[in-house]
């Protein structure tokens, strides 16, 4: 929201915001509270990936030998297993394809493989939020670009007025 202040105080430095410029803000604010909470999920989810990577090394070693190359069903199976568990990463590794690792090295690349998506799905947040606030600035300047330019018009004509009284005297 700062940014959005500073956006449009850059804009025009001596604004002052009409009721559209607040309900635009509203809404920004709306917006912007949506990504954030996802954002501060996925950190959470990040947070908590060495938890996930340690159950499913204890689910792998329970079925499988450490040597052995885990199949794109076997994947598949300990993928729903987790799922299961967790039902919050159906939507981050739910379509992962895990193929040529074995046991001891999938729990790893499941880790990180979540890892990653979590970093990309943050930036993709952070940029919504940035997009959100140049279209929000955009808007309220558009709305004050008017009405700012009839107060300019009368403060020029009262400076002159100001002006002319003094050069009178």
């Amino acid at each position: 929201m700062a940014l959005f202040v500073f956006l449009i105080k850059g804009w025009y430095k001596d604004v002052m915001f009409s009721p559209m410029s607040y309900l635009i803000g509203v809404i920004l604010f709306l917006f912007l509270s949506f990504h954030c909470v996802l954002v501060v999920g996925s950190l959470k989810i990040i947070s908590m990936t060495d938890e996930y990577e340690q159950r499913i090394t204890s689910l792998i070693d329970s079925v499988y030998s450490p040597t052995d190359e885990v199949s794109m069903s076997q994947a598949s199976d300990v993928i729903n297993t987790i799922i299961d568990e967790f039902p919050i990463l159906e939507y981050y590794i739910g379509g992962g394809e895990f193929t040529g690792f074995t046991a001891s090295q999938l729990p790893h690349a499941m880790a990180d493989e979540l890892r990653s998506f979590m970093r990309w799905y943050i930036f993709r947040r952070i940029l919504w939020c940035l997009g959100f606030v140049v279209v929000g600035a955009i808007c309220v300047i558009k709305s004050l670009t008017k009405n700012y330019q009839g107060i300019r018009e009368q403060r020029v004509q009262h400076d002159r007025r100001h002006v002319s009284r003094r050069t009178r005297r």
